[in-house]
Order: structure tokens, then sequence, then C-alpha cells
């Protein structure tokens, strides 16, 4: 991580809307930045304010009232796929109040994490990327196939990664001992460890 900081001086974490951060990282699962792009376009596009800007045209990320109309179809037509009834599903739990992203930022880390899996779509790495990049949870740490590879390359005697495959149970544990070594800015690492690993 030292040697991190020294090369990514200035690394910032996004601080994004709650609502955007939501859907977009439930579109984003099993998917590819260009396809998740394209998609989060498209709904924007199709749903979305217009505004100009500088000269330039661009379309706001929609609200939920506008989300929350949109049939299965429009919703597929923005390339959701099976993801559709996801966001349908998610949207609504905003609407009715089952997802108060308020109560989400003031609610400590485990709380707020038990609140997000009860969404359909919803799994541990993308609880944890919307418990980071918009509810300042700043010891969620998402684990995907590049932060595994980043703690197996830089931290091969802390961490194990016995099967193929991250459990829940594993999940859970793994992020205890990751929290209990990195401390209450894990979050931060793991952007750092990302970064790394990628430019690597």
């Amino acid at each position: 991580i030292k040697n991190a900081i020294k090369e990514f001086s200035g690394l910032r974490l996004l601080r994004q809307d709650p609502f955007q951060c939501y859907i977009s990282f439930i579109v984003s699962s099993n998917s590819n930045i260009q396809n998740i792009r394209l998609t989060l376009q498209r709904l924007a596009r199709k749903f979305g304010d217009m505004i100009t800007f500088d000269k330039r045209e661009f379309h706001l990320f929609p609200e939920p009232g506008k989300l929350a109309n949109a049939t299965k179809n429009d919703l597929l037509s923005c390339g959701l796929g099976y993801r559709a009834v996801f966001v349908k599903e998610a949207v609504r739990q905003v609407i009715e109040g089952q997802i108060d992203f308020d109560h989400l930022k003031k609610s400590d880390y485990t709380t707020a994490k038990e609140s997000l899996l009860q969404v359909h779509g919803i799994g541990n790495k993308v609880a944890d990327c919307i418990l980071l990049f918009s509810l300042e949870k700043l010891e969620a740490f998402p684990l995907d196939r590049w932060i595994i590879r980043s703690l197996q390359q830089y931290y091969p005697q802390r961490f194990s990664f016995e099967g193929k495959t991250i459990t829940d149970k594993k999940y859970r544990l793994l992020h205890e001992q990751i929290v209990q070594y990195f401390g209450p800015y894990a979050g931060y690492c793991q952007q750092f460890l990302f970064k790394m690993i990628r430019e690597s």
C-alpha cells in the first residue's frame, strides 16, 4: 500500500449519487465495461432529462419515479437482458421506502449491507461497491477477480484463497480479515490495490 500511495498519489474515491450507483452496479453484474457503459447510456437517453451544458447535450441519469414507470420491455430495449427484472424490483423498493439511502448512509456498515443484500440482484460485491462509492462506508472492500489477484500477489502470506469460488461465508470471513489488517479505511486501500494490479 505504501508503494501504491507513492505511485498513485492523489487517487480519489468516487462519491456517486446513491440511486445512480445502486442501479449502475446492479446493471454491471456479469458484464464488461463496454456493455455496462452502453446500457447506462441507453437508460439515460430513454428515461433521463436532457440538459445543455457548454453547448453540448447530455442526458441525466433517470430519477427513481421515471424508472418506476418503465415497462419490462422498455428496460429490455436498453440492453439490460435478465437484469431488467432486477432493476424493476430494485426501483420499486426505493419508491416504496424499503431502501432509504439517507437511512443507509447513517447506518453502520453491517446494517446497511444487510439491507442492500435483501434486494434481488445484489450480492456481496455489488453491495460493497454501493456502500463504498456512494454511502461513505470506507470499510467496504469489494472483492472481484482483480482485487483477489492483487491480494494473492502482494499479500500471499496473509490472505488465503482455497477453491475457485468465494462463497458467502468465505467473502464475509475475508472481509473481516481485510478490515482487521487494513483498518477503517480498507475501502480506500482497495482502490490503491485495484489501480496497482491493473497498471502492472
